[in-house]
């Protein structure tokens, strides 16, 4: 079996039951024949789309990471294109990285609806780290906040001097052949 992922999205006018028993049914389906790895809904799920979809301008985005056999991949894509509560689909192969990825977000995903705030030990909902020393700087350049402008060394820039231009002298014009007058005949 090759691993795999898919992003779906689901219709927004379903209540919040309907959605949670399309993403199930979904994993149902993939456990018949395949094996799922992650399941998550992105934050925040419901996210307005490029251009409608019928009708819809936006949607519940899910991501499942699962392995399937390839020869059964088709059967399934046909599948989605039957169900009408799955707007559009995408299936790619996924590398070792996207199943990590997929695991650790549905962790946090996990610890979210169990109100375990991020950082906070999993054994103990809701509570916080206790202080002990200095805080550790934040994961994220997000969260971080403004970071300030590297110094930049100012190094004067010498401008290159013109090279002298040799202007050319107009030429003088050509003297005038002198007019014969009678009195240089003589």
């Amino acid at each position: 079996m090759e691993p795999y992922e898919m992003t779906y999205i689901v219709r927004p006018d379903l209540d919040e039951e309907q959605i949670r028993a399309v993403i199930d049914g979904m994993n149902t389906r993939i456990g018949q024949t395949g094996e799922v790895i992650a399941t998550y809904p992105w934050n925040p799920p419901r996210r307005r789309m490029a251009y409608p979809i019928h009708d819809f301008g936006d949607g519940y985005y899910v991501t499942t990471t699962f392995r399937y056999a390839p020869e059964e991949l088709r059967e399934f894509e046909r599948g989605l294109r039957l169900n009408n509560n799955v707007l559009r689909f995408l299936i790619v192969q996924a590398t070792q990285a996207n199943i990590q990825q997929s695991q650790q977000r549905a962790q946090q995903h996990a610890a979210r609806l169990a109100g375990v705030p991020q950082g906070a030990p999993a054994g103990q909902p809701g509570t916080a780290p206790a202080a002990a020393g200095p805080r550790p700087a934040p994961a994220s350049p997000a969260q971080a906040g403004p970071t300030p402008a590297p110094q930049v060394e100012q190094v004067p820039v010498q401008q290159p001097t013109p090279e002298p231009v040799a202007v050319q002298e107009p030429a003088a014009p050509a003297p005038e052949p002198a007019a014969v007058t009678p009195e240089t005949q003589e």
